[in-house]
Order: C-alpha cells, then structure tokens, then sequence
C-alpha cells in the first residue's frame, strides 16, 4: 500500500527557519560587539573580563565560520544572507587579531621604520 503525500517544496521551510537561526545569530553578534566594544575597547579591561571575551568571541567565531560555509553552499534564497555573515566574520577575526594576538613592540616598531625611515623613536609602539 502506497502513501500519497502531497508534492510540498521544503524552501519555505528551510528558508523561514534559516532567517530565524541567522536572527538569534545576528542578535548575538551585535550585542557581543557593542559589549566588546564598552568592556574591553573603551577601558582596560580586568583579566576576568579578558577572559570572558576570549571564550565568547571564540565561540562566536565558530559559530559564524560554520553558519558561513553552511549559507555559502546553500544556494539562493539562503545565500542573501552571506555579505553580512562574510563582512562580521571580518569584524570578529578583526577583534581576535587585535585584541588575543596583537603584535608585538619589535613588530609595530618595523613597521613604523618602514612607513616613517626619518622619524626618530622614543620609546615603545604601544
């Protein structure tokens, strides 16, 4: 005995869920940035505070490499959604970068000699 199901695209569905999943993702991202950008930016943030941000923002980035390359396969109407995944990928590997993995005095100090040669130095980059 065969079971007739009616012929129901699934694009709406998965679409509609999509649009949800990348919400709470959107709605978790901006407000990790702005907290970013008061706790750790704007002061100098305590250790425990540094640590927090660390754990945060690594969980963030991983869920956002891993919503990328899922919207980035998924194909139209889905893949509207990849500029804005794309550029705050760039915003949080940004934050690591320069807040887990700045670079060091010898290294800003190269850089300067190489942008400034006739500049004299008076002490540290940062």
């Amino acid at each position: 005995m065969e079971i007739a199901l009616p012929n129901v695209s699934s694009e709406p569905v998965l679409a509609g869920f999509t649009e949800k999943v990348l919400a709470a993702w959107r709605e978790a991202a901006n407000t990790f940035l702005v907290w970013q950008y008061r706790e750790v930016l704007s002061r100098r943030p305590s250790p425990e505070t540094l640590a927090e941000h660390r754990q945060t923002l690594k969980w963030l980035l991983k869920l956002t490499r891993v919503l990328h390359i899922e919207v980035a396969d998924a194909g139209p109407p889905v893949s509207r959604f990849l500029p804005e995944l794309t550029g705050k990928m760039h915003q949080l590997e940004s934050a690591w970068d320069t807040i887990h993995n700045p670079m060091s005095d010898e290294q800003a100090n190269a850089i300067l000699r190489k942008v400034f040669p006739d500049e004299p130095r008076s002490g540290s980059a940062g």
